[in-house]
């Protein structure tokens, strides 16, 4: 429908619509005023013709936002992923969790896949930690968190304590919390340079096989990780390459 209402035509009446879609004229009018009820169709209230709405307009920007962002994210991915010879992801905030816009594959045989497009769910590992330490002021803990693995943190008290942990260095930490014999490392991505009480729209990770990433080795990724996060975000701001890192993340009220 909106397909057809965007062909170079500027309006359309029903029986045209419908014609044209090869539906029944009941049919095209209740998805008109599913669409109209939400923004994406507009009627003129004198000639009864339809036309395209407002809340597209919001829609295409958010698309072409979410391309620009993969684009300004691939020469970091690709940089992390040549230091740490792992995965390196972007994910953004969906709703309660996160959705994957772009990655860079490790090139070991053995490795985590992490297609775009993949969600995961609330309370999943480092990146998890980053979106609620970095989200909306006093959030909401739930009264046990899921048990992924058997290291997963599941009582509030000390994953408030992660948390607090997570806003001084400006990293999170998965040490095989969300998927067995996975390790993570995720640092906050915001527009621009964050202030106390800024919001992260998304992260910058680094995951890999445990076997082959330690602890140890996730540490001296956490500079790297967090400077790319950091440039990312300037870059954001600025419309620019993001070269030159912002400055260090503020701590936020408990």
């Amino acid at each position: 429908m909106l397909r057809v209402l965007g062909d170079g035509q500027p309006d359309a009446s029903l029986t045209e619509l419908a014609r044209r879609l090869r539906i029944h004229k009941s049919t095209a009018h209740a998805i008109l005023a599913t669409l109209a009820e939400h923004g994406f169709v507009d009627r003129d209230p004198e000639t009864r013709r339809y036309r395209l709405g407002p809340a597209l307009a919001a829609l295409g920007h958010a698309a072409l936002d979410r391309r620009d962002l993969g684009t300004l994210a691939r020469p970091h991915l690709v940089r992390l992923r040549r230091v740490s010879g792992e995965t390196a992801t972007l994910h953004l905030r969906d709703g309660a969790g996160s959705v994957i816009l772009a990655s860079e594959e490790s090139p070991h045989q053995l490795k985590v896949t992490a297609p775009p497009g993949y969600r995961l769910p609330p309370d999943a590992g480092a990146v998890a930690k980053v979106l609620r330490a970095f989200g909306p002021a006093g959030p909401d803990c739930p009264s046990r968190f899921p048990a992924y693995t058997p290291r997963s943190i599941t009582d509030p008290a000390p994953y408030r304590r992660e948390l607090h942990r997570v806003r001084r260095a400006g990293v999170a930490f998965d040490d095989m919390e969300y998927l067995p014999g996975v390790r993570a490392l995720s640092a906050p991505v915001f527009r621009g340079t964050p202030g106390p009480d800024a919001e992260a729209i998304g992260a910058l990770s680094v995951v890999g096989v445990g076997a082959r990433l330690s602890v140890a080795a996730l540490r001296r990724l956490a500079g790297p990780l967090r400077e790319a996060a950091q440039a990312l975000s300037a870059a954001l701001a600025g419309g620019g390459s993001g070269a030159s890192p912002a400055r260090p993340v503020g701590k936020r009220p408990a």
